[in-house]
């Protein structure tokens, strides 16, 4: 027999008895036997080049590197789903997934305004959210009011009670967070009254203090680069008092009200335009997730907090060589609530966090429509340091700019320092895939964040 016949027969022989089951990788859905209350789901994972794989009988086109992702509709009810493979040798596997949807309960009165006896209640915990809307989620934070803080309601709307604030104008909060109040005449309306404004200033902050006979539901928010607070429920002709506050360069605030006082402190800078210095500007940055939370899961298997860490300590080691003062939420593989990580950053007293990530996109949508990086911010006054980062990061990863996105993420949330959420890229898309496994990724997403950052303070200084 021919040498190189033989030699091939051996090999086609190996491989053909010595292939291991299952080289497919189906990283999404995590589990075969799911039930969600979604209209669709998408399945992503990876294959080797000489395997094909299906879904349903559909030929699923993989990239080069072997990434997949393709979704699929959901009806109500049991949805069984064949994901088969094919190897080189003819040889099928399959993997049987079952996804059961349930209808979310459509409710009697779901979405309507439901009116009830006016009344006061009082909040049960410090921080109950004051809405603008009924909705738990999105830009519509008013407030925060402390624990003991008396509302007037007079109905609910789904989970949330609507709160008297002044005439023709209403606040919301979670239901769940209010409680009756023993009152002699808890279903008459009794407004505070306003005391006294002051202004405290020391060399780290200027304090301002509106003081109330009780605590009142307020707001705080800001329009054309001014905070305006506004606190309601006051015995006077508009039920309201309202200061507004210039907001300078690098502006960081906090607002809150304690027994009847509502604070309002505006941290100073450390530096002016002619003090400047790098040494000066504290940063803390923020490698999402990490420890049992391991954040999405790409098609090839990465998980997003390693890349995340990776990413994050790089970009210390850049801006320590640049002599910026700079902290790590986490320099290991451990979990961080995100309290802990707001803490951790306003006990630093940073004046700039940036918090890292990589995308994934809900298990209704499809994954190869969404690519490419975008940076999130909640308040007004972070939206430039997202955008310089979006812009640079994109340009120098060669990947789509999805640009600055206003979101209400609890890590950016907090107006005590400038802090932006940074999505490098997006796992679980096929295509983004050959972007974050490349070899330079780590470098020059740590450099181009850098880059987006330097060029923010030199445009604000």
């Amino acid at each position: 027999m021919n040498k190189y016949i033989k030699y091939f027969l051996i090999i086609f022989c190996t491989v053909l008895f010595f292939n291991p089951a299952y080289s497919m990788k189906i990283t999404h859905p995590e589990n075969q036997y799911m039930t969600v209350s979604e209209d669709g789901i998408f399945f992503s994972g990876k294959i080797e080049k000489y395997e094909k794989v299906y879904i349903d009988g559909v030929a699923i086109k993989p990239e080069k590197t072997g990434a997949f992702s393709y979704s699929v509709p959901l009806k109500v009810g049991e949805n069984i789903f064949a994901v088969q493979k094919k190897d080189f040798f003819f040889k099928t596997e399959t993997l049987k997934y079952i996804i059961t949807r349930i209808n979310k309960a459509d409710e009697e009165n779901h979405n309507k305004f439901i009116e009830q006896e006016k009344c006061y209640y009082e909040t049960t915990r410090d921080n109950v959210v004051l809405r603008s809307t009924p909705i738990d989620a999105g830009m519509n934070r008013m407030g925060y009011l402390p624990k003991g803080t008396k509302v007037f309601s007079d109905g609910r709307k789904n989970q949330f009670s609507r709160i008297y604030l002044s005439e023709n104008n209403y606040g919301w909060v979670m239901s769940k967070d209010l409680i009756s109040v023993n009152l002699e005449d808890r279903n008459k309306y009794v407004p505070q009254n306003f005391i006294s404004y002051d202004c405290i200033k020391s060399d780290k902050n200027t304090t301002y203090t509106i003081t109330l006979s009780d605590n009142v539901p307020y707001s705080a928010v800001v329009e054309d680069n001014k905070l305006i607070v506004t606190v309601y429920n006051l015995d006077n002709s508009n039920e309201i008092f309202t200061k507004e506050y210039s907001l300078d360069k690098f502006p960081r605030y906090s607002v809150c009200m304690q027994n009847g006082i509502l604070y309002i402190t505006f941290k100073k800078l450390p530096f002016d335009k002619n003090t400047y210095s790098n040494k000066k500007v504290k940063i803390v940055i923020d490698a999402g997730h990490g420890g049992k939370e391991a954040g999405a899961i790409g098609c090839l298997g990465d998980k997003e907090k390693l890349i995340n860490l990776e990413v994050a300590l790089k970009l210390k080691a850049i801006l320590e060589q640049h002599k910026f003062n700079v902290y790590l939420t986490r320099e290991i593989d451990k979990f961080l609530s995100l309290e802990d990580r707001v803490k951790y950053a306003q006990d630093k007293n940073a004046l700039i966090f940036i918090s890292i990530h990589m995308n994934s996109v809900p298990i209704s949508s499809d994954p190869n429509l969404d690519k490419g990086t975008v940076v999130f911010y909640f308040n007004p006054q972070s939206k430039n340091l997202a955008k310089e980062i979006s812009n640079r990061v994109s340009k120098d990863l060669k990947i789509k700019d999805n640009g600055a996105t206003q979101a209400s993420f609890a890590v950016i949330r907090p107006t005590e320092y400038i802090g932006v959420l940074a999505e490098l890229a997006y796992l679980v898309n096929p295509k983004d895939v050959a972007v974050y496994r490349n070899k330079k990724f780590v470098q020059t997403s740590a450099m181009a964040i850098y880059n987006g950052l330097v060029n923010y303070i030199h445009s604000e200084i």
